[in-house]
Order: structure tokens, then C-alpha cells, then sequence
């Protein structure tokens, strides 16, 4: 594997270094089962579980009248799924390659077993779950209690490469506003400074 992609592992055994040690990461990543996405590509469904080695990912859902909704980013060195873990329900989102992708499959059998046999694992694993609430509940917050501007600081703030790298009408859609509001939020903000 290339040092890229070494360094990305290295970056996860830095955030987890508590709960797991490199052995047992190289377990729960298949390294030969890399995939490659192309930007724009849909993340099919036959992978249950995968860690974004180089590229960005957005998860979507098409709301009741149809339209195309933003729900997160997912970085490099993020893990992602298009199943929950302990059921076999299907997530809830898609997932499309913004750009060119690379990414590793998560060995889901060797990870519910080590989650069950590893108090380490398990406790990474909750490390994760609570990170992922935490976001979740500060977003829903931050929708009903911030302005438009201020969320879009906010995810400058957590994602400080993001307009680079992402499409503006994906960028507004996560927001919950119309790529318009977003042009005139970004103006404003350019001639304040």
C-alpha cells in the first residue's frame, strides 16, 4: 500500500491509539479490497462498510417531494457504511464520489466478532457512535437555532477545504438553503472582510 494511504492509517491508529493497535486494524481493513470510484459515481450497496482512504464522499437522500438532500461529508480516513452494523436495515442515504476515490473494505465479520471479544474495539467503537451523535445533534441543533450564515461559518470551520472540493449547490443543499442564499452569504461575508 502506498504511503498515502499508510499515513491515512496511521492518522486512525493516532485517534484510536487507546482502544487498538495497528494488528488489529489491519485485521478490520481488507487492504486488497480496494475499490475505486470515479467523481460522480454512486457507492453501491454490495459494500457494507468502508474507510475513504483519498477522495470525498456525500451522503444524500431524496426527500418526499424528491429532491436531492444533503445529509454529510465524509472525509479521508472516515469509515463509512450503507448498512448498520448490528441489523441488516439498509442506511438511509446514498453515497456519491465528489471526486476520484479510493477506499478499503471494512471486514464486517471480523469486526462483530472483535467488537463482541475485544473491550478495546468495543469501546473505539463506542468512541465513534458517540462522535457520530455528537455531530448529528449539533447539526439538528445548529438548523433550528443558527442562521444560515453561521452554519455556513460552522462548516468552514469543520471542513476548512470544503468549497474547494465540493460542488456550491451540495454545499447549500447541507445547509438547508438554496444555492442562491448561499452566493449571497458568501458575498456578504467577502465584503465584510
Amino acid at each position: 500500500m502506498n504511503d498515502k494511504y499508510n499515513s491515512i492509517l496511521e492518522k486512525i491508529l493516532d485517534r484510536y491509539n487507546t482502544y487498538m493497535n495497528k494488528e488489529t486494524l489491519e485485521r478490520l481493513v481488507d487492504v486488497e479490497k480496494r475499490l475505486h470510484y470515479g467523481k460522480g459515481e454512486l457507492i453501491t450497496a454490495e459494500n457494507k462498510g468502508c474507510l475513504l482512504l483519498s477522495g470525498i464522499l456525500r451522503g444524500f437522500y431524496l426527500d418526499a417531494d424528491g429532491n436531492d438532500v444533503t445529509h454529510m461529508f465524509v472525509l479521508e480516513g472516515s469509515a463509512y457504511g450503507l448498512n448498520f452494523l448490528t441489523t441488516d436495515k439498509p442506511h438511509v442515504c446514498s453515497f456519491e464520489a465528489l471526486e476520484a476515490c479510493v477506499v478499503v473494505e471494512l471486514n464486517w465479520a471480523v469486526i462483530i466478532d472483535q467488537i463482541q471479544n475485544n473491550s478495546g474495539l468495543m469501546m473505539a467503537y463506542i468512541h465513534m457512535l458517540e462522535e457520530a451523535l455528537k455531530r448529528k445533534i449539533l447539526r439538528e441543533t445548529s438548523l433550528v437555532t443558527k442562521t444560515a450564515t453561521e452554519r455556513y461559518l460552522d462548516l468552514k470551520k469543520e471542513y476548512p477545504q470544503i468549497e474547494k472540493r465540493v460542488n456550491q449547490a451540495h454545499i447549500a443543499s447541507y445547509l438547508g438553503i438554496s444555492p442562491v442564499s448561499l452566493s449571497r452569504i458568501r458575498r456578504v461575508i467577502r465584503e465584510e472582510n
